[in-house]
């Protein structure tokens, strides 16, 4: 590959091409990937291909065999994005944001060309679990790379973009779907054609990877400094010797020293002097929550949502189609308000509306009979109202506050483990909802309406607000505070009160560690780190 500090752009201009080549065709992917099976489910040259995943035209005891198989061949690409993810662990600080990304754009491009050559369920399962692989490494690793590329002020804007990409692709694949389902043609060609767009859209993200710069702090973690000092100079767009490129350096390094040269991946699952563990768990719970909310019923599960009502298959395609473009466009809520309401606001105001919502489906389920319609109805408005709040907090601001919470050296670890929470969630909810409409009927949204309900207490007592610092000053408010609570507290008194200039300067001015890689008499320059 190119060097590691070559770069086709800098400043603002690098952030835009680095958006549009590898975040938004990586997440554009990853949301195609996950509602494509749901979409091609009723196609018959697809049910006819494969026998054992039609419920379209199967009764009693075989379709609810053919149910279980469904959700085991959709719920297969999870699978592998979790162990996408969880090879992350390792391979994350190892090869880098660049190379890692790379290798799991190719991992796709071969899923893809797998399954969509398949003529066995063997062959499509492995081509999904090849595709959830790659997917799993990209969208681990993807956000840390922006994130560590990244100006403070502008690093919501430039993460939270991940979950607009990710409902494009889910609503870009309810129309192609659709569209291709009104096609008279019966060729296998009618599901294989839709289903080669995450495929070429990898090998995007694959060449683009050649023309953008690693991640800085990723090279100063490597001991890697004037590697380093190019690259935050090419990402702030100043001179390599500027102030502002120097005070980068310092404080990535300063981070790094703080957790010490004999670091370990254990020290992750720690609570110790930078709090690890509770930073890992905070991470988790919000991957966690991301999709333990019900998202997934609309996401995976949309057409046969709206089925279950009583519409006939043309109007409930398209009602899906449309509740998933209206999810893509209220993503843009959280993207301009990211920076203004902060992130715990946003996680709040999410759970609490998806749990009104998911419980008066609930309601209208249970009210819902062949002669009385009218609840109905009701429940299509409040499937619209879900896809308003889920992103606000669940589409974008869980992969920004994932890489904010933990410090540069574990942060590629602690991402794979947090997305493979992601993964995970989402594999259950995708596995188990064809059995909760079947077993539960409307009692089944009260599940989600519960889990919703939960947010908003753990948000309040346990997440701190990360808006307006630095990734460093993050990381000085855990070591230095004394309990998740007071750390909850600590971060707010340094974002709103202290303001971000000041919390800088006290960042800077903050006594130097004597460790490796700094010189005291030089008040704190980087004049060697070494390799980690």
């Amino acid at each position: 590959m190119p060097s590691s500090t070559s770069s086709v752009a800098k400043g603002e201009r690098l952030h835009t091409l680095m958006n549009t080549l590898v975040a938004l065709p990586t997440f554009v992917a990853m949301g195609y990937s996950l509602s494509y099976l749901g979409g091609v489910l009723s196609f018959s040259p697809f049910y006819h291909l494969f026998p054992q995943l039609d419920t379209s035209t199967t009764t009693g005891s075989l379709k609810s065999h053919n149910t279980l198989n469904q959700g085991a061949v959709n719920a297969s690409l999870n699978l592998g994005a979790l162990a996408g993810c969880l090879s992350c662990i390792y391979l994350g600080n190892r090869l880098g944001r660049r190379k890692t990304t790379f290798l799991g754009s190719a991992i796709v491009v071969l899923g893809t060309v797998l399954m969509c050559a398949a003529f066995s369920l063997p062959q499509l399962c492995v081509g999904r679990v090849l595709i959830g692989i790659g997917l799993g490494m990209m969208s681990s690793t993807v956000p840390v790379w922006q994130s560590e590329s990244s100006k403070t002020h502008k690093r919501g804007v430039h993460v939270i973009i991940d979950g607009v990409y990710i409902a494009l692709g889910i609503a870009v694949c309810a129309w192609t779907t659709y569209g291709f389902w009104r096609a008279d043609s019966q060729s296998g060609w009618k599901w294989r054609i839709p289903g080669i767009i995450p495929g070429a859209l990898a090998l995007v993200v694959a060449c683009s990877c050649l023309f953008f710069p690693e991640s800085p702090r990723w090279l100063v973690l490597k001991g890697r400094v004037e590697d380093a000092r190019l690259v935050f100079a090419t990402v702030l767009d100043r001179p390599p010797s500027s102030e502002e490129v120097e005070e980068q350096l310092v404080l990535s390094a300063q981070i790094i020293d703080v957790a010490g040269e004999s670091a370990s991946l254990s020290m992750l699952f720690k609570y110790g002097r930078e709090k690890m563990l509770y930073r890992l768990l905070l991470a988790v719970s919000a991957q966690f929550y991301s999709q333990m909310n019900g998202a997934g019923l609309i996401t995976y599960y949309s057409n046969q949502l709206f089925a279950t009502i009583g519409l006939d298959t043309n109007t409930s395609k398209i009602l899906a189609a449309s509740s998933l473009t209206f999810k893509w466009l209220c993503t843009f809520i959280a993207f301009y308000t990211v920076e203004m309401a902060g992130r715990r606001l946003l996680f709040m105001i999410s759970g609490a509306g998806m749990a009104v919502c998911m419980a008066s489906l609930a309601i209208c389920g249970a009210l819902t009979s062949p002669d009385r319609l009218g609840p109905a109805y009701a429940a299509i408005a409040f499937v619209f109202l879900f896809v308003v709040f889920l992103p606000i907090g669940y589409l974008g601001i869980n992969f920004l506050y994932c890489q904010e919470v933990i410090s540069t050296r574990y942060r590629a670890p602690a991402s794979g483990i947090s997305t493979a929470t992601h993964w995970t969630s989402a594999f259950v909810v995708a596995f188990a909802t064809p059995f909760g409409f079947n077993s539960l009927g409307w009692k089944y949204y009260l599940i989600w309406a519960s889990l919703s309900a939960s947010i908003v207490p753990v948000v309040w007592l346990l997440y701190p607000e990360t808006t307006g610092l630095s990734m460093e000053e993050v990381d000085k408010v855990f070591v230095e505070t004394a309990s998740p609570l007071t750390a909850r507290r600590d971060a707010v008194r340094a974002g709103a009160g202290a303001g971000v200039g000041a919390a800088k300067r006290r960042a800077m001015t903050a006594p130097m560690s004597s460790g490796p890689g700094y010189n005291d008499e030089k008040k704190g320059t980087v004049t060697e780190v070494e390799k980690v």
